[in-house]
């Protein structure tokens, strides 16, 4: 089979794309990198010289330049959220295929008007990377809970302290102190967690009679991106970096879950979810809540109630070769290479719409 042709839009010289597009991209034989379209041509042109890619690779500075190239097969969007539409859409309207990162959108309206885009344009492949709900971790633990380990499940608990949101922020991450720029704790960080803990328990969700979102540090300081040096000690903050939720999912398993910004306790883990049954009880740990990019001290571990016994699970990496951040991302290119898609623009709506009722229940309209 003829490797799929790749358009990149967003492969700086730093940043996600590098660490988890890139790896399995340049490595895998079942796709080939054409054209890089960054801001301007000549950063398109470094960052081809960067990463050693062929001299062939073509170099743009315009969405419409990648919806326009005969040769391209699918377009990878890494960008920020807010400038996802104004870069896939041409390509959408021209029919391509089109990976882009999650979330879809900046918010619902634009989600939904992307998705009539792909729909109006005949796109075959339209995928959205919530790469999480695919990944070993999800399997161990689904496996665990189908084959009886726990008995039936009886509820759920989920905490996680989102290291940024807290009292300070780099100046390259300062778009997330913007709660319209749509890239920020709920969105990202609650977006991709209660995706993955719905591919483990189940998807469905009912809201339980409160919800709570708040933002608690309304000003923050700003750091370079060395983060020794103040660059404004009280920048304005509209994002939330709280977040307290209850509810059932669709398998009447009753959940919370609770997010704030900042470090974790001082030796506690960043993240501590725990899915109790009749028969035992399962805990997954981590350092923060980010599995959908993978931690390198992850833990799952299975109490059986009858022996007493606390048992370490481990489980098998198909991507091990990659660096962390590119495993589960690379799952979802083999899986779309076979024609089957980890999250669809019409999925991601789903998800945004859960987001936005997320909100609303908490009296903001966002």
């Amino acid at each position: 089979m003829a490797p799929t042709r790749v358009g990149f839009i967003g492969l700086s010289k730093v940043g996600w794309a590098p660490k988890a597009h890139l790896p399995y991209l340049q490595s895998s034989p079942d796709y080939e990198i054409v054209a890089i379209c960054n801001s301007t041509v000549e950063s398109s042109k470094a960052s081809i010289k960067a990463y050693g890619l062929p001299s062939s690779v073509k170099a743009y500075a315009n969405p419409e330049d990648i919806a326009n190239d005969k040769d391209i097969d699918l377009v990878v969007c890494s960008v920020r959220v807010d400038r996802h539409y104004a870069t896939i859409a041409p390509s959408l309207k021209a029919g391509k295929d089109v990976l882009v990162e999650w979330p879809l959108g900046k918010n619902l309206a634009e989600a939904e008007e992307l998705l009539k885009l792909k729909n109006e344009g005949g796109v075959k492949n339209a995928v959205v990377d919530l790469q999480a709900r695919q990944a070993p971790f999800v399997k161990k633990i689904k496996e665990l809970l189908d084959s009886g380990t726990i008995g039936k499940v009886l509820s759920s608990t989920w905490t996680g302290a989102a290291g940024l949101g807290g009292a300070s922020i780099m100046a390259a991450y300062q778009y997330i102190a913007k709660r319209d720029v749509g890239g920020n704790i709920v969105t990202i960080h609650f977006g991709h967690s209660i995706d993955y803990i719905q591919a483990v328990l189940g998807y469905g969700f009912s809201i339980g009679p409160k919800t709570t979102i708040a933002n608690r540090r309304p000003t923050i300081t700003l750091l370079d991106d060395d983060a020794k040096t103040i660059l404004n000690p009280t920048l304005p903050k509209t994002s939330d970096d709280t977040i307290f939720l209850t509810g059932t999912l669709a398998s009447s398993v009753p959940i919370s879950v609770s997010l704030r910004g900042g470090a974790p306790f001082k030796g506690q883990p960043g993240l501590d979810w725990r899915i109790a049954g009749s028969e035992g009880e399962i805990r997954i740990t981590a350092s923060g809540p980010f599995l959908q990019i993978g931690s390198p001290d992850m833990k799952i571990e299975v109490h059986d109630h009858a022996s007493d016994e606390l048992k370490e699970v481990g489980w098998e990496e198909e991507f091990a070769a990659l660096e962390l951040p590119a495993r589960n991302v690379a799952s979802v290119y083999k899986e779309l290479k076979a024609g089957r898609i980890n999250c669809t623009f019409e999925d991601a709506v789903e998800r945004h719409r859960f987001i936005k009722e997320v909100y609303r229940d908490s009296g903001i309209d966002a």
